[in-house]
């Protein structure tokens, strides 16, 4: 069974785990805006005026919070696009160093992985 991928389909992997990464990060800061709103509605019920416009402003910095997360999050995934396109037309244009690149840093990996080990057998 063949498990190498072609360069378009780990481009479409990065695309794909960059739009869940992006997804996540949205769905996260929503929750948060709603229990922030949540939060105001029940200060609002409970509160003085002054609390209530103290509980508007925490809002209106949890929905800038949000907005700053998702354009981040935008950019973040044009940034991991972008590296999936040069990374795919890298191996496509140069296999051979690919490989060649890719057993180097496997190779650099599991010497590193190798020396960890050592050392935590050596402290006990």
């Amino acid at each position: 069974m063949n498990t190498t991928k072609t360069p378009s389909q780990l481009a479409d992997d990065a695309r794909q785990t960059a739009h869940e990464a992006a997804e996540t990060t949205r769905a996260y800061a929503q929750n948060a805006v709603n229990a922030a709103g949540e939060k105001v509605r029940e200060l609002r019920r409970d509160a003085e005026p002054g609390v209530e416009q103290l509980a508007a402003r925490v809002q209106q910095a949890v929905q800038r919070g949000l907005d700053a997360a998702s354009t981040t999050s935008a950019r973040a995934q044009r940034r991991i696009e972008q590296a999936a396109d040069v990374t795919g037309r890298y191996i496509s244009d140069q296999p051979v160093r690919s490989v060649l690149l890719a057993a180097a840093a496997g190779a650099a990996i599991t010497a590193l992985i190798v020396l960890a080990s050592r050392r935590s057998r050596d402290d006990y």
